[in-house]
């Protein structure tokens, strides 16, 4: 029999090909990306619509947009409706929108705060913000783009008792498949159902949590997203999961023919319950490795736990039972390890940004301490292999040692479930800085124009530009400039240039507000001829310094991923040729003169202890 064989084999191959995808940095959590009007914008005339542009896709349903005066006065909005990118309006409950239009109602000259909130159309998180507008009133912009929030309690106990149910589930069927005992296999396999019945009864709670989670009126969301093929795909593949681990305590092989395609389904789908949804192929599966791998290993010692220190203590395990059965599972446990750090580094790239979001922000800081209980239980792991590999006597089992590696993996599913809670540590608040030039030049018609904008950054800045002639004679004297504005929201402004005494034009303007890509349009107005427009791309710089530095993690990530890939995988190949070296050389039986045999002959004892400590040999051999 060869299931433990070809499941790691599946992980190994899944780990490569996830490192030989290029991935993109997306992620499900929806980020105010820009406004029109702009946070801060001073206005001759009260707008129509509001549009908020969000980084990824929003629910209509449960977005609201508060409205409030200087006076405290509150306005309703007119209407909210979704619109994509191509600008046309959409259903929000079938199609996927790209901005929030809001109609406004007729405002007077006044300060407006603008509040509102909406949820992420793929992982349901919370987004929420504010801004500040004035009508013929000079306002300060409320605040930076916002960044990653912290988890939410409800949904990140939830999720927790359903990761945890699942890392059972998981675990356990992977013990099952190791265990020889026919009891043994039993009573893991009644662990893994106990762990998959938790998992399911969490899922709907979850779910509930995250839509109430919005406000408004979530009952018809609440439906929606229960029929949607990701919630009801997890629903199911869990279900069949769950099921397959009753069928095996009768017939292991027909239960293992429906659990393993439902473990890979069950693993793809709560990936695309997380920051994942959405996301570019490549972070799906790594996602789903990562979920695998920490069930083998969690999973796995959590039901070990559970074998040796039940409640009833008549049902309670003796340790002799459990020691062949950790020393076989020590192949597996190092295999998920590994599967686990690969993918973790290069997730890590992909939700995180840069060094100060990682140091900054609470899904860093929750990620830093999985990393450091990680890895404790690695550590306590590795105690305890050295334990079992005693090769006088019965092997100890140091359940104080388990006791502890197993509370230091449930931390870690707890802290897994808060990072899938929290806001990811992207966003525009983390986007990098657009290049910034000191002047752009352009030709049109027979003019030749320069621009320059000092200081550069939000606030007052000051427009000068030159024009120059290609033509000798010209063909007549410039009688005009006036320059356009125009913002990473698509507001623009119009201003008429001066002309000073060195035959410089400028202006000072108050319009650059937001750091980012904006677009300078130089019109040249001359007597007798048609004006002359030249349109340039402009760079604001702005943002506050980095903390630590701003420099992007993925490729560091990436690189560590495929180095340490690469480096296990030489490791495997050369420790399989020496076995096979050694059992080869082990095969020629030299006799000494007095008639004994000696060399490579092993012992009947000897090649048991050697099978139970691989776990494939082992179930070849059943």
């Amino acid at each position: 029999m060869r299931p433990l064989r070809l499941a790691l084999a599946a992980l190994l191959v899944a780990g490569i090909a996830t490192l030989a995808t290029p991935a993109t940095p997306a992620s499900a959590h929806a980020y105010l990306a820009a406004s029109a009007p702009a946070d801060g914008a001073v206005l001759e005339h009260a707008p129509e619509l509001l549009t908020l542009t969000f980084t990824e896709h929003v629910e209509l349903s449960a977005s609201h947009v508060d409205i409030v005066d200087g006076n405290g006065r509150r306005y309703a909005p007119t209407s909210i409706t979704l619109r994509t990118k191509s600008g046309d309006p959409v259903d929000g409950d079938t199609e996927e929108p790209e901005d929030v239009v809001v109609g406004l109602p007729a405002l007077p000259p006044d300060v407006y705060h603008v509040r509102w909130r909406t949820l992420s159309f793929d992982d349901l998180h919370v987004t929420s913000g504010n801004l500040v507008i004035g009508v013929q009133r000079t306002v300060r912009a409320a605040a930076r783009p916002a960044g990653p929030g912290g988890p939410a309690p409800a949904e990140a106990t939830l999720r927790g008792v359903g990761l945890l149910g699942l890392s059972l589930l998981l675990g356990g069927a992977v013990l099952a498949l190791l265990a020889g005992a026919a009891n043994l296999r039993r009573r893991l396999l009644r662990a893994a159902t106990a762990g998959g019945v938790v998992a399911l009864v969490a899922a709907p709670a979850l779910l509930a949590a995250q839509v109430a989670a919005g406000a408004g009126e979530w009952g018809p969301l609440l439906l929606s997203q229960a029929g949607s093929p990701r919630w009801l795909g997890y629903a199911l593949s869990l279900a069949a999961l769950t099921a397959a681990t009753v069928t095996a305590r009768h017939d292991l092989r027909r239960g293992l023919m429906v659990g393993a395609p439902a473990a890979v389904a069950t693993a793809v789908c709560a990936a695309l319950l997380g920051h994942a949804a959405g996301a570019s192929v490549t972070t799906i599966a790594a996602t789903a490795v990562h979920v695998l791998a920490a069930g083998g290993w969690a999973g796995s010692l959590l039901a070990v736990v559970l074998l040796l220190t039940p409640l009833p203590r008549r049902t309670r395990v003796a340790r002799q039972e459990v020691a062949p059965l950790l020393r076989s599972f020590a192949v597996v446990a190092s295999t998920c390890v590994t599967l686990l750090v690969v993918s973790g580094l290069w997730l890590t790239g992909v939700q995180i940004a840069t060094v100060d979001a990682l140091l900054t922000t609470p899904y860093g800081w929750l990620l830093i301490a999985k990393l450091l209980l990680a890895a404790v239980a690695g550590g306590l792991g590795l105690r305890t292999a050295r334990r079992l590999r005693t090769r006088s006597g019965e092997p100890v089992v140091p359940i104080r040692t388990l006791l502890a590696e197993a509370g230091s993996l449930v931390l870690v599913v707890a802290l897994a479930a808060a990072l899938a809670s929290a806001g990811v540590a992207r966003g525009p608040r983390f986007d990098a800085a657009p290049r910034t030039v000191p002047e752009v030049s352009g030709q049109a018609a027979d003019l030749v124009d320069a621009v320059a904008i000092r200081p550069n950054r939000p606030g007052r800045n000051v427009v000068t530009i030159t024009v120059n002639d290609t033509r000798r004679p010209a063909l007549a004297p410039v009688g005009g400039v006036s320059v356009v504005l125009r913002g990473p929201d698509g507001t623009q402004a119009v201003h008429p240039v001066t002309r000073g005494s060195d035959g410089v034009w400028s202006v000072a303007v108050d319009d650059i507000r937001t750091a980012g890509r904006w677009q300078v349009s130089v019109t040249v107005l001359r007597p007798g001829l048609a004006a002359v427009t030249d349109a340039h791309a402009w760079a604001v710089a702005g943002g506050a310094p980095p903390v630590i530095s701003a420099a992007p993690l993925r490729p560091a990530t990436t690189a560590l991923a495929v180095v340490l890939l690469a480096a296990v995988i030489a490791g495997a190949v050369v420790s399989r040729l020496r076995r096979r070296r050694a059992y080869a050389s082990g095969g020629d039986i030299a006799h000494e003169p007095d008639g004994s045999a000696r060399g490579g002959s092993t012992t009947c004892a000897e090649r048991t202890a050697g099978a139970a400590s691989d776990p494939v040999e082992m179930l070849m051999n059943r």
